[in-house]
């Protein structure tokens, strides 16, 4: 029997998992509020949200605390996040939250759910606990545990909506002769046939006033960022490690094997477009063909469209961080034998996450070298790196999504990182449709609900972003969707997400009691009654009713029959 109580259901799925994660945070408030819970609150306001549960003791199979008392820990809860006038909030800034009483077991509960900072314009970012202050009290959620921001985390998300400046600083130890001419003198001509007006009022000749006009030069004739990583003859002279860092590996994890850590590997270095060309390149060659058939005909193609992978690395080395926080970090792109992993320090900027990259609409940390990169020929004299209408991602999903191909993957982005998955096959491959046939009590099976799944699998989670971007539906038709998987009892969630599937070999609700029997056997090595008293500080008596029934549903199996003094049970 699947409980249609969203808390219900998550209590279940973390007692089956027998800890927190990522999204709730458990907590038994024996005695009042425990101070780390404004840890956690900072941890989910400045990563994705999350709920918190107080009342529940994770170390009994999250069964009921006793002496827990709500009303006084809902009081200290609701003045530790109250903003009014003469008020001493215990997080700075609070975020949105929503506080409810419930019930788990029977037992009372107080649950808050957590919304992120992100991605509301915030004047004030990260989101901290006062009394530590903004470099010791910064937090983010990292599995089940709250980790403090480092110093660099913690500049990103002050700075997110900042101007950002840095593309258009001089470079230390450049000089205009260390522009190709060529390149320079190929930009002005574009610009010049394009009818901009960036260039009016100059002579055609002023090269040095072109070059401060669009921001590639400074007011008084030196480089900036932007002008030298996009029309440098070699911008790692002063930058050495701006570079696209290719590596090709054997396996779909990175080999600690010294004798085989990669197949094929290449820095590729130089301005801006012929970096991106090269590691363009190197990934195209490194993939396999599959065969797409279109009507009577049939094409063998690359794995994954190859303006896919220009975009993803276009963006990445467009919209990286280049402070010198990070300027002796590469972008990354590692090609795996199910993927391509395209990496970039710096985070998403401004109101960008990984739930809303998607929608058409152009933010740039580095405004000036994406206008440059608008204009600067390719190695190929006729294309340019970007557009920068904001559309660059939309049409990536939408061309992979021709292909039967998952969208990009931004789910392992992090604070301090942007990470793209680029999918080799198609998510629904024939070892998933064997498991998606396995799968009990599907009433209204559609490919719609099978790629839902199929995510859910693949990443973890699945969430209505996940389908909006992989199915094109509209956000009503995505929550149909997950809906239905979670009234079969296929998957656990409520509103946008994330969903998780359920455990299916233990889909049936069971007591806090229950739940600590459980957590006190493994498959692998029988406890006996005795043992059991021992881990749960219960008696005989009352062990053996709750032992008869998860016998009875099949959750714990018996080594021998119920007389047999040599009797242990192992999980079912």
């Amino acid at each position: 029997m699947v409980r249609d109580d969203p808390l219900q259901a998550q209590i279940d799925r973390l007692r089956r998992l027998r800890t927190d994660d990522e999204w709730i945070e458990v907590k038994a408030a024996v005695g009042g509020l425990p101070k780390s819970i404004w840890e956690t609150v900072s941890a989910f306001a400045n990563t994705a949200g999350g709920l918190i549960v107080l009342g529940l003791d994770e170390a009994n199979g999250f069964s009921p605390a006793d002496g827990f008392d709500l009303g006084m820990v809902a009081n200290q809860l609701r003045a530790g996040l109250t903003e009014a006038p003469g008020t001493s909030p215990k997080v700075s800034p609070v975020p949105t939250f929503d506080i409810k009483h419930d019930e788990v077991d029977g037992s009372p509960v107080l649950t808050v759910s957590i919304q992120p900072l992100l991605p509301a314009p915030r004047s004030q970012m990260p989101c901290y606990v006062v009394a530590r202050g903004l470099q010791n009290g910064s937090f983010k959620r990292v599995g089940d545990a709250d980790q403090r921001l480092t110093p660099y985390e913690t500049y990103l998300l002050n700075s997110r909506f900042s101007d950002d400046l840095t593309d258009r600083e001089p470079v230390r130890g450049a000089e205009l002769t260390d522009l190709s001419v060529d390149l320079v003198d190929r930009t002005i001509a574009r610009l010049r046939s394009t009818g901009s007006r960036a260039l009016g009022g100059l002579s055609p000749d002023d090269r040095v006033g072109a070059l401060k006009r669009i921001n590639a030069a400074t007011a008084d004739g030196r480089p900036t960022l932007a002008g030298y990583l996009a029309l440098g003859i070699y911008p790692q002279q002063e930058l050495p490690q701006v570079v696209i860092d290719v590596t090709v590996h054997p396996g779909i994890v990175k080999s600690q094997d010294p004798a085989t850590r990669f197949l094929d590997r290449r820095m590729c270095d130089g301005p801006l477009p012929t970096a991106i060309q090269d590691a363009v390149a190197t990934v195209m060659r490194n993939l396999g063909t599959a065969r797409v058939v279109d009507g009577a005909r049939g094409q063998d193609l690359p794995e994954i469209p190859e303006e896919v992978v220009r975009e993803t690395i276009a963006n990445a080395a467009m919209h990286r961080d280049y402070s010198t926080y990070v300027r002796g970090q590469q972008v990354a792109v590692d090609v795996y034998p199910d993927r391509v992993e395209v990496s970039n320090p710096g985070g998403f900027y401004g109101d960008r996450t990984k739930d809303n990259v998607a929608e058409g609409y152009s933010t740039s940390r580095n405004p000036s070298l994406v206008k440059l990169l608008q204009v600067v020929p390719m190695p190929d004299g006729v294309s340019t790196v970007c557009e920068n209408q904001g559309s660059g991602v939309a049409l990536m999903v939408d061309t992979m999504r021709k292909r039967g191909l998952p969208a990009p993957d931004y789910s392992a982005s992090s604070i301090d990182h942007v990470v793209v998955r680029l999918a080799r096959f198609g998510l629904v491959n024939p070892e998933t449709e064997q498991w998606l046939a396995s799968l009990p009590g599907r009433t209204q099976a559609s490919r719609h609900q099978d790629i839902a799944l199929a995510l859910a699998r693949n990443k973890g989670s699945v969430a209505v972003s996940d389908l909006r971007a992989n199915l094109g539906l509209d956000s009503d038709d995505c929550r149909d969707v997950l809906a239905h998987l979670v009234a079969d009892g296929l998957l656990i969630g409520v509103n946008d997400g994330p969903y998780v599937l359920a455990d299916l070999r233990h889909t049936e609700t069971a007591t806090g009691a229950e739940w600590e029997v459980l957590n006190a056997l493994d498959a692998v090595s029988p406890r006996s009654i005795q043992d059991l008293v021992a881990a749960t500080g219960k008696t005989r008596h009352a062990l053996r009713p709750i032992l008869r029934d998860l016998v009875d549903r099949g959750l714990i199996t018996p080594t021998a029959p119920p007389q047999s003094k040599n009797r242990r049970y192992l999980l079912g």
